[in-house]
């Protein structure tokens, strides 16, 4: 087991003479530690696999076993191999000194204790440990905020820079009169692209907003009662303009009465994102259809298309969080692979799973769970 996160720190000993326990007990608890001994060295191993101290205090002359090969043991586990071990002995000659930190011993006190001498040796290692401990989870936090920054740079220096060259790059052509404002395909071509372009510049810099939140932990998470066939409805309206120029036809299957206890924000991005892939990979006149089957304190959401469909390998790198994996779509319709990343994330923190059924050619269902909404008594 780990450690325990505790504010005091917990003390385990091994002495033979249980009168050196008691009196460990009785300074090291009035000091404000936690404190647990034994005499039997079998015991002591069983302690520590149901708690890792902050510190351990070794006697060093034991009938079963010298302290110092009981040192050897702890040392020889993983998971107790940064615990502080402090000798207790009445034998202070640098011979045996020399052996204990040889050995993975940190310090020593003599006995008799001395209660001032004992603390501030305990209180010193202690802190060393727990300094440590911080220091490398401030280093794991370091390399992740890295890796995030890292990851965001690519994206915005490849998936988005991509949209708005292509953009600027039309609005060029206009200025210039390489393309005719009063053509007749302006506004049904030109127009559209325009639009769609920045539609797919905005939706990125959504999602790459909203991943970094969430993968910085700064994003907060505030369930409420969903009206979901509500929220489908304003999913569909918000991606008309990609859905109508594919005449692709979109059902509410979602009945009027169901609802659901989750983060409103967050189902939305996780409905906008896997929509706007299901109108990606749905060919021209296809459907779409979204799904509920309502359980006793769940309610699963189905995104199903008739479109080009999944092969498995493609199902885990799209499941897989840290692989980058995207696709074009019927109409050569760009993405990134981030916003499923999101989704996953999203539809986690509601405590839910998002999963993925789809035969290649057949068509896919993305599906998730949310909790329902239970009306308060």
């Amino acid at each position: 087991m780990e450690n325990q996160v505790t504010e005091k720190p917990y003390i385990l000993a091994v002495d033979d003479e249980q009168l050196n326990l008691e009196l460990l007990r009785f300074i090291l608890e009035r000091n404000h530690y936690e404190f647990v001994g034994t005499s039997d060295d079998d015991h002591f191993f069983e302690l520590l696999e149901q708690r890792i101290p902050d510190l351990i205090l070794l006697d060093v002359i034991m009938p079963r076993i010298e302290g110092f090969e009981l040192c050897e043991k702890v040392k020889g586990f993983k998971q107790y191999k940064d615990v502080p071990i402090i000798f207790l002995t009445g034998k202070v000659n640098v011979k045996d000194k020399v052996k204990g930190f040889e050995v993975g011993g940190v310090d020593y006190v003599t006995k008799p204790f001395n209660e001032q001498e004992l603390i501030a040796r305990i209180q010193t290692h202690v802190e060393l440990i727990r300094a440590k401990k911080q220091i490398e989870e401030q280093a794991i936090n370091l390399k992740q905020s890295n890796d995030l920054k890292d990851r965001m740079f690519s994206i915005i220096g490849h998936d988005l820079r991509s949209p708005l060259s292509a953009a600027k790059l039309k609005m060029d052509f206009i200025m210039r009169g390489i393309v005719d404002p009063k053509g007749e395909n302006f506004l049904d071509e030109t127009i559209f692209g325009l639009l769609k372009t920045m539609d797919e510049a905005l939706n990125l810099l959504q999602n790459l907003l909203g991943w970094a939140k969430s993968e910085s932990d700064q994003i907060q998470m505030i369930p409420e009662k969903l009206d979901l066939n509500d929220l489908v409805e304003q999913t569909f309206r918000l991606l008309k303009l990609s859905s109508d120029h594919k005449k692709i036809e979109m059902q509410n299957n979602v009945p009027q009465d169901i609802f659901a206890f989750a983060d409103n924000n967050m189902i939305k991005t996780v409905l906008r994102n896997i929509l706007s892939n299901a109108i990606k990979f749905t060919p021209v006149e296809g459907v779409i259809k979204i799904n509920s089957k309502p359980g006793k304190k769940k309610v699963i959401l189905e995104i199903e298309d008739n479109g080009n469909g999944i092969s498995k390998e493609d199902i885990k790198k799209i499941l897989n969080p840290n692989e980058h994996f995207s696709k074009l779509g019927t109409e050569k319709e760009p993405g990134t692979g981030l916003g499923l990343v999101l989704c996953q994330n999203f539809v986690h923190k509601n405590g839910g799973t998002l999963k993925i059924r789809s035969e290649v050619g057949q068509g896919s269902i993305f599906y998730f769970d949310l909790p329902l909404f239970a009306e308060q008594a």
